[in-house]
């Protein structure tokens, strides 16, 4: 099934009571995989064409049956503003050392759907799919591991140089020659101290 193919059958899945099944956990595995296979084959330069909507669906759908995206190569991790919410927590508490002190934020941006779970206990890794000021969609995922000194993101397809802002902050760039950039933990706590009305991730590009 070619792209334009793919796409023309999305509406009609998507807004059917198949794809509320599936959100709900309540379609087979085999069934998912079939349906799905064609995506997930090629599922980031794919994924990065379709509206945020079916973005979040297909997202979604996928944390429901992690064993059909992982057959493909896909590992689907919670919401990246979730995990940097995560991680601004942990951070906290490392620093109050007092459990019971929490830190809420309010998820500000988009197009990114807010999906409950439990929290990830020693790893923290989120993702997003995003558009640039440019216009450009982008794919960033975002990974700490508990006591270590830098959080990592990295971000597809590596066709452009971008700069990563948090809260209106900057954070980080990456560019193609790095795809994966590291930058202190502490850095990044650093900006979620100064956010005061919630936590907004915003991509811009940047010309050479």
């Amino acid at each position: 099934m070619n792209p334009d193919e793919l796409f023309q059958s999305f509406p009609e899945l998507l807004f059917s009571s198949f794809r509320k099944q599936m959100l709900l956990g309540k379609v087979p595995a085999q069934t998912v995989q079939r349906v799905l296979e064609p995506l997930l084959s090629n599922f980031y330069e794919l994924m990065l064409q379709l509206p945020s909507r079916q973005q979040n669906d297909f997202e979604n759908i996928l944390r429901i049956y992690p064993d059909v995206a992982e057959r493909f190569g896909v590992w689907i991790h919670p919401p990246i503003l979730e995990s940097l919410r995560s991680f601004a927590q942990y951070r906290l508490r490392l620093r109050s050392h007092d459990t019971s002190n929490d830190l809420e934020f309010d998820i500000a941006a988009e197009p990114q759907q807010k999906l409950e779970g439990p929290e990830i206990s020693f790893v923290k890794k989120g993702q997003g799919f995003f558009t640039t000021d440019k216009g450009s969609p982008v794919y960033l995922e975002f990974s700490y591991s508990e006591g270590d000194d830098y959080v990592s993101f990295e971000y597809k397809p590596p066709k452009f140089k971008m700069e990563i802002h948090i809260c209106g902050i900057y954070a980080a760039t990456i560019s193609p020659r790095g795809p994966k950039q590291k930058i202190p933990a502490d850095n990044l706590f650093e900006i979620f101290d100064k956010c005061i009305q919630g936590v907004d991730l915003k991509i811009i590009e940047v010309i050479n």
